[in-house]
């Protein structure tokens, strides 16, 4: 099996083309989401352009440092670096602007949960084992990476169901409702709903988010690990499955980053008091 896809090729082109279309996909979403929340804002057609740029620039610099570095061992920084540059400058924004803070609180939680991480992850788990079936990746990262990346994708499906009664409850009638909305919504007219079954269903969509998170922590330690163990997944640092932890991964998780923030806003919200009654 693995002189066939060696001789062939045929796992990098078909990888490369499932990889590269995920990219086009995730760099679609972002530009759409980006068109669409900043509907009343001067200078929304520049904005919506500085967004998409910003994932093109971050994507080349990224994948073609990487690329340049003949062994995976010393591109490991720089893999790291790439994967959690944008989450990590989010969560500062997020400790030190309001602006941002305001800004995060708008978005789409629908967006930031499931529209990009549930399809692609799915995906990508999927291509890693089938590379590891293929003899091209050490067990450790492909058993780890890749059911990981499935069932965390598959989740998100249940995490936005399970805060589809937030938006119930308030009267929202947008699908992509968000932090700021339900606060509105609750401020300016009192809503039905039990407190506890709302905090229950905030619990676990904050943990199976929390996962999705936790998925992307474990994944980069498998990779150590496998390194340490003299197994080195060298092909995470060529085309095509370079494009997971440089592209793909970095823009998924500050998206998830940003969605906790907003679990958290609304478990704020109820501990602070909305208004709420005791039937549904």
């Amino acid at each position: 099996m693995n002189t066939f896809w060696t001789a062939t090729g045929a796992l990098d082109d078909a990888s490369l083309f499932i990889l590269g279309a995920l990219v086009l996909f995730q760099l679609t979403h972002y530009t759409v989401a980006s068109w669409r929340f900043f509907k009343n804002s001067k200078g929304r057609f520049l904005k919506t352009a500085a967004v998409t740029l910003f994932w093109i620039v971050y994507g080349v610099v990224f994948v073609g440092s990487v690329t340049a570095i003949p062994s995976y061992v010393n591109a490991v920084p720089y893999v790291l670096c790439g994967l959690y540059l944008p989450s990590v400058t989010a969560m500062v924004l997020l400790l030190v602007s309001q602006k941002f803070r305001t800004f995060t609180e708008r978005m789409s939680l629908r967006w930031m949960i499931q529209s990009v991480a549930g399809p692609a992850r799915m995906i990508v788990g999927m291509l890693f084992l089938v590379w590891f079936f293929a003899e091209r990746l050490p067990g450790i990262v492909a058993w780890i990476a890749g059911p990981g990346d499935w069932i965390s994708g598959f989740i998100t499906f249940f995490a936005v169901g399970y805060l589809a009664i937030f938006q119930k409850t308030a009267g929202l009638s947008d699908k992509h409702w968000s932090l700021a909305a339900f606060k509105k919504a609750t401020t300016e007219k009192p809503f039905s709903g039990n407190k506890k079954i709302l905090g229950r269903n905030l619990h676990i969509a904050m943990i199976l988010v929390g996962f999705g998170i936790l998925d992307f922590v474990l994944a980069p330690a498998s990779t150590a690990v496998s390194i340490a163990l003299g197994q080195v997944p060298e092909a995470m640092g060529k085309l095509p499955l370079t494009l997971i932890p440089l592209v793909l991964v970095p823009q998924v998780l500050v998206l998830e980053v940003l969605a906790l923030h907003q679990l958290i806003g609304l478990k704020r919200t109820l501990r602070n008091g909305v208004s709420t009654k005791n039937t549904i």
